[in-house]
């Protein structure tokens, strides 16, 4: 505690902005792909997460840009604002006096580009604002209590998002909103003095392009892009799979459908996290960056493809606790590895790369839904560990590589 009362006030309060925003998104966006499902089709849902994912990469990119242009506030506010006015209209259209999907979509859809326009400039202040010294204890404050908000939020979505939709979508647009206040009154400016002065497309094209020089980088985000994909699937085919095939459970006067399970999943995964990921850490201290990586990432993708042909509730639980195992590995091993690999010049740039990952890694987890008809459960658990094997070859070789700055 004497830790965080120590930080700049603009750290503290993105403390509590992450927590609020992160309980009612954890409550809500996982269920989307399910509700999105049940209008649509998988086949179009997988469409229409492309499509999401399409948009939040480029905006991501551009609003990275922008936040060394005209400041990281500035962005900031945009972003929160879209988010505010996605969620309002997303609440309207799923009403007691009215159901649209088609435009809860669209809504849905302003609501993550404000997220990943803003997303840069948030992880750009706390840059600007943190030291070389506090930087670990912030990072692991900010992914601490993220995973305590997706544990309350994948408890208040599985037990209320089926019956309760527009209530949760109200709370997610007022949260939006106080957002909005805190970084409007409570934070400063942290651009610094010298940035690039030219917010054109073409300036931030040149300004990421410098990234690709770096040959060992590529292969590492190339990794990175296999290693998201099979780690996302709780937003993308997991949740598809257990709307549609998980067998409905009655535990201690409680159903457990597919939405619940879902839930379940996230919660066991947080709460492993939050009380034991420091045990995790020091074990992983024993070992080698890749060793410790090698050992996470073969967890995750091996969970992940049993939970695809697995439908009950104690085999699913097993997959949920070996997937967080791994985790527990693979995130302390993968952000060292990739602080090591950024040319100290150029950390702007580095970070901006990192951002795109998530998004082209949704598109391709996007893809896959659409294919699943095709591919089936069977198919689609190969394809985890293929991607598991990929990240691992692709990671250690660019690991073992000399620096391309």
């Amino acid at each position: 505690m004497h830790e965080f009362m120590r930080l700049n006030r603009n750290l503290k309060l993105r403390t509590l902005t992450t927590f609020l925003s992160t309980i009612l998104s954890a409550s809500v966006m996982p269920n989307m792909t399910i509700y999105y499902s049940h209008y649509f089709g998988a086949f179009t849902t997988g469409i229409l997460l492309i499509i999401v994912s399409v948009l939040g990469f480029i905006s991501g990119l551009y609003g990275g840009h922008l936040a060394d242009v005209h400041g990281r506030k500035p962005i900031m506010l945009i972003g929160v604002a879209l988010m505010a006015c996605g969620y309002g209209v997303a609440a309207a259209m799923n009403s007691l006096w009215l159901t649209n999907p088609y435009i809860t979509f669209g809504a849905f859809l302003v609501a993550n580009i404000g997220g990943t326009f803003a997303d840069p400039a948030e992880q750009a202040m706390m840059i600007d604002v943190s030291t070389p010294r506090n930087r670990q204890f912030v990072y692991a404050m900010i992914y601490w209590v993220m995973n305590i908000g997706v544990m309350l939020g994948a408890a208040i979505g599985g037990w209320f998002f089926r019956d309760y939709l527009f209530e949760l979508l109200i709370v997610m647009a007022a949260v939006a909103v106080i957002n909005f206040c805190i970084v409007h009154f409570g934070m400063a400016e942290t651009l610094p003095a010298e940035h690039p002065t030219s917010g054109s497309v073409w300036g931030a094209l040149r300004s990421y392009a410098s990234v690709l020089t770096d040959g060992r980088y590529v292969i590492f985000l190339l990794g990175y892009i296999a290693s998201t994909i099979v780690t996302i699937q709780p937003s993308y085919y997991l949740a598809v799979h257990l709307g549609r095939d998980f067998i409905t459970t009655h535990l201690f006067g409680m159903t457990i459908y597919g939405q619940r399970m879902l839930s379940l999943i996230s919660i066991t995964n947080t709460v492993m996290i939050v009380f034991m990921m420091s045990i995790f850490t020091q074990i992983g201290r024993k070992m080698r960056l890749t060793q410790e990586y090698g050992l996470g990432m073969s967890l995750q993708a091996v969970a992940f493809a049993a939970s695809f042909i697995v439908n009950s509730l104690i085999p699913m639980l097993v997959c949920a606790i070996v997937l967080t195992i791994g985790e527990m590995f693979t995130v302390p091993a993968s952000q060292t590895l990739r602080a090591d690999m950024m040319n100290p010049a150029r950390i702007g740039a580095y970070s901006g790369a990192i951002s795109a990952v998530r998004p082209l890694s949704a598109i391709v987890a996007g893809s896959l839904v659409s294919a699943s008809g095709l591919l089936g459960n069977a198919g689609m658990a190969v394809i985890m560990l293929i991607l598991g094997v990929v990240s691992i070859l692709l990671t250690n070789k660019s690991a073992g590589m000399e620096a391309g700055f």
